[in-house]
């Protein structure tokens, strides 16, 4: 054995094989198969403690819904309390009843206005359609012509070829076939341009209808005037009734801090909450006066930005505007003060 073949069998047991044998390769894949179940059951710890955390708060929530239960269950049991709980709850009915009436406002109107609008642009883009139609066809008679033009060229070039047969017009025929040879691309050009533009006019014609992108800022701003004209009506009625502010008191407290007064007290406010709540799901007799307000909003109010659908709260006229009615001392904002949670209904 060479001094060579002793030092590399030497070395081969401390320096190992140079490619991984297949129990090294079996190793390295536990290994990684060992941090891909470590992984996984990390994100299962994760989620098992979100589930929990998921499973606390709903077991909070249920437990206030019980007591709730319970504390009412307590009021209504009490003869002394008993109306005023069904008092305040009418009350916060009466509230949901001007939030369900402006919500189904805010939908018609929306519909009106969407159709309104998607009609206007379908005109708008068939107008322009034909305008870019007529032109193409008055292009695609232009081109024409200049193909018939160019085809008549031809033949007489032709024509005057074939004419030319004899030795003694050799020169005539070699000037008269450059002349062809010129004039053909010419040719090929007018015939490409007019199935270029054959093809385009087909296109413009088979464009399809765009679609609809949503309300513009117009109409938003036209539907959100409309709603707070229709809120501050709501407001204005209830108000003279006296239940405006009530209803958002109830709409914003508790019923454990009910106080309306004695059982008659209680029962005479449910009879002027039921004269309340008809009133106001009838809706008689209130377009004037809404189309009136809307105007006089839209009028009126300032928007921040240029881009905002919802005015700024101080910009509102006051509820009692229209009509010449005397404007009371204190007057909510409908706006500012959130009533009939309108917020929530306002495009923007």
């Amino acid at each position: 054995m060479t001094l060579g073949e002793r030092i590399s069998t030497l070395a081969q047991p401390l320096l190992g094989s140079r490619g991984p044998s297949d129990e090294q390769e079996r190793l390295l894949k536990l290994y990684w198969n060992r941090v891909g179940l470590k992984k996984e059951l990390a994100d299962l710890d994760d989620e098992v403690y979100q589930l929990g955390d998921k499973l606390k708060q709903q077991a909070a929530a249920t437990q206030r819904v019980r007591d709730e239960f319970e504390s009412l269950e307590t009021l209504l049991g009490n003869p002394e309390l008993g109306h005023a709980v069904l008092a305040h709850y009418q009350l916060r009915g009466l509230w949901r009843a001007c939030h369900l009436q402006l919500a189904q406002f805010v939908t018609e109107l929306r519909r009106q206005q969407e159709d309104r609008e998607r009609k206007q642009e379908l005109v708008q883009f068939h107008e322009e359609r034909q305008v870019r139609v007529v032109l193409a066809a008055r292009r695609l008679v232009e081109a024409n012509q200049a193909l018939e033009a160019q085809l008549q060229a031809a033949a007489a070039l032709k024509g005057r070829l074939a004419a030319s047969r004899g030795v003694w017009h050799y020169f005539r025929r070699r000037a008269l076939q450059e002349e062809v040879a010129r004039q053909a691309p010419q040719l090929a050009g007018a015939q490409q341009a007019l199935d270029d533009l054959v093809r385009a006019k087909r296109t413009i014609e088979k464009e399809p209808w765009p679609e609809f992108v949503g309300l513009s800022l117009e109409g938003q701003r036209a539907i959100n005037n409309a709603v707070l004209g229709y809120a501050q009506l709501l407001y204005v009625q209830l108000a003279d009734l006296g239940l405006a502010q009530r209803a958002r008191v109830a709409r914003l407290g508790t019923v454990q801090n009910t106080q309306y007064g004695s059982r008659a007290e209680c029962d005479a406010l449910m009879a002027e909450i039921a004269a309340a709540l008809a009133m106001v799901k009838a809706r008689r007799d209130i377009g004037e006066e809404l189309k009136a307000r809307t105007e006089l909003l839209r009028a009126a109010v300032t928007y921040r930005r240029s881009a905002d659908s919802i005015p700024q709260d101080r910009s509102l006229p006051s509820a009692y505007a229209f009509g010449g009615r005397a404007v009371p001392v204190r007057e909510a904002n409908v706006l500012a003060e959130d009533y009939w949670d309108l917020q929530q209904l306002l495009l923007g």
